[in-house]
């Protein structure tokens, strides 16, 4: 009686096993993930400082520009230069109707960019 209780016991376990592997195996994968956009790279920074290349290119176009030698760009000098011209007044920090090198350094650096 002994043996016969064990076999049973022992097919009852095959069995359960064979239905939780039947289970498992039908069970779908899970999804792959969406995929997920490449973000765009990062526009360069305008705060960090211009390579020896970029600052001989931007001092040249500064004093090209600077018709009057005055050490600062009008807004008539500027004209000259269309990205520097149409943001004119937003590189004009200090609101005194000229642009400074280090003033026209930053609409340089973002015209290049």
């Amino acid at each position: 009686m002994f043996q016969h209780t064990n076999f049973i016991r022992h097919s009852l376990l095959a069995g359960l096993t064979s239905v939780a592997l039947v289970a498992v195996a039908q069970t779908p994968a899970p999804a792959a993930p969406a995929a997920t956009p490449t973000p765009a790279p990062a526009p360069k920074a305008t705060t960090s400082a211009p390579s020896a290349k970029d600052k001989a290119a931007m001092e040249v176009a500064f004093s090209r520009a600077d018709t009057n030698g005055d050490g600062k760009l009008s807004k008539e000098e500027a004209a000259r230069m269309p990205a520097i011209a149409a943001k004119f007044e937003a590189l004009d920090t200090n609101n005194d109707g000229s642009l400074s090198m280090d003033e026209f350094s930053v609409g340089y650096m973002s015209a290049a960019n």
